[in-house]
């Protein structure tokens, strides 16, 4: 089996929501002792990605999977997990983390989980009653009841927000590299794992916006209708102004502005419920702007895309699709 495969997979599994019996079966391919190296490689990519400290719930829950998959073996606490802990720990990560309807309690307070699925959007309103509005394989984190000095929730994926004003209580958002500080407005955040980039639009009002780049963080304040750029790649950041239409996604259309290859072909797979297969290193990283307003299907939306990106075939398999680099294709 490919490194590039179990890699995919693995990735595709801590970042998309799955029924059970897919959860439970890819648990056991992933402790299993076959290509244990590729798998450990991948695992440890993907927990430095979550940035998640073990603590000593964690630990607990991992000490009740080693007694049912058996493993005897002492395994001693420790602030960095080893490789082969690793595959165990893959076993309680997404019970933990990217299944839906998963509540802890925090005092008295529950924090409470939100996710959709492939082609799936979701609305809800937090506590204060803003409201969040949720696009596919995105999942918001928020408690049952705000604190009196600031409303903080968490979100993976993509969600907009139309935030209660409160001028003594701030709301702030929190993804993986960027947070997001308001009083009262509504914006976009785009940040999935997967994706070389992550946004934050403003459509009224004004935000505070802190990047996590590398070592460094830098403080930016967005007016409407400017869009923040972090991309990961290269750890830059840019400020832009961006049409009305950025938020196309809650009326259903599909509009790229400035989007890399990667980030295309991501989002076509959490829309369209598809596995893309296609091989990194054979498309330029370059941006591309198109527009899809007419409900397109994923098979006319990938013929335009030979025209805008050029340079490839592809193949469908039942909901897998394959790329095909064509010789001498830019």
């Amino acid at each position: 089996m490919k490194p590039d495969y179990i890699s995919r997979v693995i990735t595709q599994f801590f970042t998309h929501s799955y029924p059970p019996k897919t959860v439970d079966e890819v648990q056991k391919w992933i402790v299993d002792e076959k290509w244990t190296m590729e798998k450990d490689r991948s695992l440890y990519a993907v927990w430095n990605e979550l940035q998640i400290q073990p603590d000593k719930s964690l630990y607990t829950s991992l000490e009740k999977v080693k007694s049912t998959i058996g493993m005897k073996e002492a395994v001693k606490k420790r602030s960095v997990l080893s490789f082969k802990w690793l595959r165990y720990t893959a076993v309680v990560i997404p019970v933990l983390l990217f299944l839906g309807g998963y509540l802890y309690i925090n005092r008295e307070v529950r924090m409470i989980e939100v996710i959709t699925l492939n082609s799936e959007q979701k609305q809800c309103t937090l506590p204060d009653g803003t409201v969040v509005q949720l696009n596919s394989c995105s999942k918001i984190i928020y408690p049952s009841g705000f604190s009196d000095t600031i409303r903080t929730v968490t979100l993976v994926g993509e969600a907009y927000f139309s935030v209660v004003p409160d001028a003594v209580k701030p709301f702030v958002v929190k993804t993986n590299h960027l947070s997001v500080k308001v009083l009262g407005t509504k914006f976009n955040i785009c940040a999935y794992p997967t994706d070389d980039r992550s946004t934050a639009t403003l459509n009224s009002g004004k935000i505070q916006v802190d990047v996590r780049a590398g070592q460094t963080d830098s403080r930016y304040v967005l007016k409407p209708s400017q869009q923040i750029v972090y991309n990961k790649t290269d750890e830059s950041v840019l400020v832009n102004t961006v049409p009305t239409g950025s938020f196309s996604w809650k009326e259903g259309k599909l509009i790229f502005q400035e989007s890399t290859f990667n980030d295309m072909m991501n989002t076509l797979e959490r829309r369209y419920n598809v596995i893309i297969h296609y091989d990194k290193k054979l498309f330029a990283n370059d941006s591309y702007s198109v527009k899809f307003i007419n409900d397109e299907d994923v098979k006319q939306i990938l013929n335009v895309l030979q025209d805008v990106v050029g340079g490839f075939e592809y193949e469908i398999r039942n909901n897998e699709i394959t790329l095909i680099k064509k010789e001498g294709g830019r």
